[in-house]
């Protein structure tokens, strides 16, 4: 079961008056579109007369209308507002209803409330504020929520590449939670380097990986070693059908240009490259391979009973 929160579950340029967009999230099957004025909406993809998917049909002035029988359903309420065969002075019964949702937009993506009541708390943050050309995508992978969540920490190397930089396997520091997320550094190189022979040594690069506890989304910065950010990563996750994973992100490269950078990097930069790639296919590999270290932590802190007295984050 997906924990009760703020899960963002597309990019908002996704999201339009046009074409209904359906998303699966947490066992949630869900469709989301936008009014003219631009609101957007989320509704269960489920007609209630014959339950086909409401993201099959068109959006209208006045709602989602289904594609099988031209049910019209309000975007904020759920309430069907016409059936083609009813007489003007017939009304709709109320049970005809879908399910709503309650919408959020936030560092350019659409948040939907999954859990029961009204929302509680605020939408999380994490501080994206783009500057310059920014690169968007979105993916399924195949590999379960809380597995992608544990190789971000264990390995985010599996899962995603900053342009000619190579991650290490060395920690900088302990595992420490901040505002809902747990965080964690590590050292990197640039690609046109050996890595050190030394075991502990100051490298020209951090990549600093932040896993939500609950809702939210992953952050990654890539850093120089005065910890001045170079490129900044957004990844909105959530669990899909049959054990498979939602992606969507954005990033940006930093004005910030670090002296050591090799020639190549800065002739992507000036090309306005993507100067990252979040993976859609994944090796089983090189996952199964992953020492389970950080990961075990974050799986404690997700659930507080199971943490030793004697540990102090």
């Amino acid at each position: 079961m997906t924990t009760p929160g703020w899960w963002a579950m597309a990019l908002s340029e996704a999201v339009n008056d046009q074409k209904p967009l359906a998303v699966a999230f947490g066992g949630e099957e869900l469709v989301l579109f936008r009014n003219a004025a631009g609101q957007a909406f989320a509704l269960e993809d489920r007609c209630p007369h014959r339950r086909v998917p409401l993201a099959l049909g068109r959006v209208v002035e006045s709602g989602l209308q289904c594609g099988y029988h031209g049910w019209t359903f309000d975007g904020a309420s759920g309430g069907c507002t016409k059936i083609p065969n009813l007489h003007d002075d017939e009304r709709v019964p109320p049970r005809y209803a879908a399910r709503a949702f309650q919408v959020s937009e936030a560092n350019g993506f659409v948040h939907v409330w999954l859990g029961e009541g009204a929302p509680q708390g605020e939408l999380p943050s994490n501080d994206y504020q783009p500057s310059g050309r920014e690169f968007t995508g979105s993916t399924i992978v195949n590999m379960s929520h809380d597995q992608y969540l544990a190789a971000m920490l264990d390995g985010p190397e599996c899962l995603l590449g900053f342009t000619h930089v190579r991650f290490t396997d060395f920690f900088l520091g302990d595992l420490r939670s901040e505002q809902g997320r747990v965080v964690l550094e590590r050292g990197a190189v640039w690609s046109t380097q050996f890595l050190p022979s030394q075991f502990v040594v100051d490298y020209p690069l951090i990549v600093r990986t932040a896993v939500p506890l609950s809702g939210g989304s992953i952050r990654v910065d890539l850093l120089n070693e005065e910890e001045l950010p170079l490129i900044t990563l957004v990844i909105a996750t959530g669990a899909n059908r049959r054990g498979t994973t939602s992606l969507c992100w954005r990033g940006f490269v930093h004005e910030q240009v670090p002296a050591r950078a090799p020639l190549r990097w800065r002739f992507a930069r000036a090309r306005k490259q993507a100067p990252f790639q979040v993976k859609n296919l994944i090796d089983g590999v090189a996952v199964a391979a992953l020492l389970q270290a950080p990961s075990r932590d974050l799986r404690a802190l997700r659930q507080p009973h199971l943490i030793p007295a004697s540990a102090v984050v």
